[in-house]
């Protein structure tokens, strides 16, 4: 991050800071008075549950404000009015006098929506921009979303000071509310360029004069006091003519492109805004009394980093669909759930609690809704193997049953399996399997009876003499639909075999389906591969060409970026040379299996923070692909160790013996429950070492526990019908 980008939010934290003293060093009261006679009376006040409580009444009279005499008081002097006080000195009507203290407790509203809130947003914003800044470090787009957020951020918590009429925070508001806006039609420009969508706006370097207007308004005002007046009306003008300037953007541009990430942005944009300008801005310009306090009206403001904390800019900008749905569907039922409970309060605590207590408790009922939401969605996720089931984990254990009946060579074995399953699981033998020539498929009150295969002139039925659970018969049936699907997938291959032995023993021809299933194998591993090249590398490519073209328009150009942008592109070239090493390493053909062990457990040993100690001895094949597949063992084994092992010491050893090897790995890591780890989706690596040591009808032991490490014992011996016993080297 550079020092600049520092600089900002340094700025940020001291100006915050210092408006947030200043509103808690004194609390706001803002009761209006009569000052005509001499004295000062009090008319109206803005908190009047407060006055109430505190027994203040219209025609008291003001003695004093914090010790000092009332009409001493410059905003006594100049607007008439109280704006905080610690204490009051007042005098009631039948001339007792009576001094009271001013405190934030007193007054849960000024507590709420001029010191909390604001200091939760201040909070937020913070965070979700260092967030921004630090995913998306260099993209035009990134910055201005940030400035856009945090300077929202500062125009909220410098409602406080500005009330009390502090003049950093009069200004620092001033200027946010407008500065913001320019921010954002900035940023639109910008992305509309990313975009390619041409820009037939104002264009928005003209539009950073507005906020400098601000600070010379109330330069203005000491030679013209009368203009104090004007100032807050000019500065809401101003705001409302760039709101309504941002939407007619956004609105235009999306009705002549219809683009989805368009109007993202919009409904990011209007929610927010749109009701602080219609209820609070709109009425204050037109002299009404607003339909909402700003305080209540700017709670709104409080979507904002939740909006733009989902539009990160990348690559893929915008594309965040699937999470506005789940927040539309999520806000949907918080919405309802937080209006009944919130009613609920309010018939509980009918005239006790303000309209402003009750705004408060909505919201905050409102978002502890949506959080609870997404946490139980991650709960859900994540203990959803036993949720579903009282009795038993229905739902995980049907992936291990299927893969355990997927090892079956033949139908009878795959009945069989099927079989023992059922006896597993739902602890009854009161079940049969049998070939009939009618469809017999039903439900009765005594048996449940599943088709498992129909292959016209007979069906295979699964009987069940034994009261099933809901769980249980949604189980039986989706395991039923797999056994039907290995059955057809067991007799084309057998047919395939058949039909290939009878060509190996009528002719030499080709296979032309044999051909075309390679032909679509080899496709799909180069769709695959071309698909990975696109997201990683080529996105990265393109990343840099954009890059360029923004440094070729530059008036000047700083080394240091271009520096940056060569070690991108070294970095790029490196993924590259990796991508390409793993397809093919070079140094296997080239020096041999043990040459290129070393050279890879060289590489392992550079980007892995655990000790790993190797020996690999020579071996040799009559079978060169073996060559291929030790390789490829050793290095899925090491890719594990770095991704999942979190070890401090790992070993590998490589031997040879008469017609083939031993690979044997330790390691001393975390550990697993095997059963758990074959089950799981993340056990890619171990199920596709597996594949590979079966395929060449080997063997491999796997032992480990909870902390306890990992050891794999893998033995491969080639055909000895096939090559000579002597032809290995140690």
């Amino acid at each position: 991050m550079k020092k600049w980008t520092y600089s900002i939010f340094l700025t940020y934290l001291i100006l915050g800071i210092y408006v947030l003293v200043v509103t808690i060093k004194s609390p706001f009261v803002s009761l209006s008075l009569d000052t005509t006679n001499g004295q000062a009376i009090i008319v109206d006040s803005y908190y009047p549950h407060w006055a109430k409580q505190k027994n203040i009444e219209k025609g008291d009279i003001v003695i004093a404000i914090d010790g000092e005499p009332a009409l001493d008081n410059r905003f006594v002097q100049h607007d008439s009015i109280i704006r905080s006080a610690n204490t009051l000195t007042i005098e009631k009507s039948d001339k007792t006098i009576q001094t009271i203290e001013v405190k934030h407790r007193d007054m849960p509203e000024e507590l709420y929506l001029q010191i909390l809130f604001p200091l939760f947003y201040f909070i937020l914003a913070f965070v979700v921009a260092f967030y921004l800044c630090q995913r998306n470090k260099h993209n035009l787009s990134t910055f201005l979303l940030i400035l856009f957020l945090l300077t929202c951020s500062m125009a909220y918590i410098s409602t406080g000071a500005s009330a009390r009429g502090n003049m950093i925070g009069k200004v620092v508001i001033g200027i946010c509310i407008i500065l913001c806006m320019v921010l954002f039609i900035h940023f639109l420009q910008h992305f509309f360029k990313y975009l390619q969508i041409r820009w037939t706006y104002i264009h928005s370097k003209w539009l950073y004069f507005l906020p400098l207007i601000i600070p010379g308004c109330y330069v203005f005002e000491g030679f013209v006091p009368t203009f104090r007046e004007i100032t807050p009306l000019l500065n809401l003008s101003l705001f409302a003519v760039l709101v309504l300037y941002a939407i007619y953007i956004l609105l235009t541009s999306y009705l002549r492109t219809k683009l989805a990430k368009i109007r993202l942005i919009a409904l990011a944009f209007i929610v927010p805004f749109l009701p602080f300008l219609l209820f609070f801005v709109t009425p204050e310009i037109l002299g009404h009394k607003p339909l909402l306090h700003a305080e209540i009206a700017a709670l709104f403001l409080l979507f904002i980093p939740f909006s733009f904390l989902f539009i990160q800019v990348n690559e893929r900008l915008f594309d965040i669909e699937y999470q506005l749905s789940r927040l539309r569907y999520y806000s949907t039922l918080a919405f309802f759930s937080s209006l009944l409970l919130t009613a609920g309060i309010a018939l509980l605590f009918m005239g006790q609690l303000s309209i402003v207590h009750f705004t408060s408790i909505f919201l905050l009922v409102f978002m502890v809704f949506i959080a609870s939401f997404y946490i139980k969605e991650r709960m859900d996720f994540k203990y959803r193997k036993i949720i579903f089931s009282s009795t038993g984990n229905y739902v995980h254990n049907l992936y291990a049953a299927v893969q355990r009946m997927g090892k079956a060579k033949n139908q009878q074995e795959l009945l069989e399996r099927f079989k023992y399953e059922i006896t597993e699981k739902l602890g009854t033998t009161a079940f049969h399997i049998c070939t009939i020539t009618d469809d017999c498929t039903q439900h009765t009150n005594h048996h449940t009876q599943l088709l498992l295969h129909d292959a016209g002139e007979e069906k295979i039925i699964l009987e069940i003499r034994h009261a099933l659970q809901r769980e249980e018969l949604l189980w039986l049936e989706l395991l039923a639909l797999y056994v039907s699907m290995f059955i057809n997938n067991l007799q084309q291959i057998e047919d395939l075999v058949r039909e290939i032995q009878h060509m190996k023993n009528t002719s030499d021809t080709p296979l032309p389906w044999l051909d075309k299933l390679l032909w679509n194998i080899i496709e799909k591993e180069k769709s695959i591969l071309a698909q990975e090249l696109h997201d990683t590398i080529l996105q990265e490519q393109l990343h840099l060409a954009r890059e360029l073209d923004v440094l070729a328009c530059s008036p000047t150009i700083s080394k240091e970026t271009v520096l940056d942008i060569r070690e991108q592109l070294l970095n790029a070239t490196k993924d590259l040379r990796e991508y390409c090493e793993n397809l093919s390493p070079p140094l296997l053909d080239t020096f041999g299996l043990q040459m290129a062990l070393k050279k890879l457990i060289q590489k392992v040993k550079i980007r892995a923070d655990f000790l790993l100690s190797a020996q690999i001895a020579r071996v040799h094949f009559q079978d060169v692909t073996l060559h291929l597949v030790v390789y490829r063992l050793v290095q899925e084994l090491l890719n594990n160790a770095i991704k999942h092992a979190e070890a401090t010491e790992v070993s590998l050893q490589l031997q040879a013996i008469p017609q083939g090897f031993i690979l044997q790995y330790d390691d001393n890591g975390i550990g697993c429950d095997i059963d758990d780890l074959i089950q799981s989706s993340a056990s890619m690596g171990i199920n596709g070492i597996r594949e590979r040591v079966r395929a060449f009808n080997g063997d491999i032991t796997i032992q480990s526990s909870h902390n306890e490490g990992m050891h794999i014992f893998i033995q491969i011996q080639e055909d000895v019908d096939l090559y000579d016993e002597h032809t290995y080297y140690r």
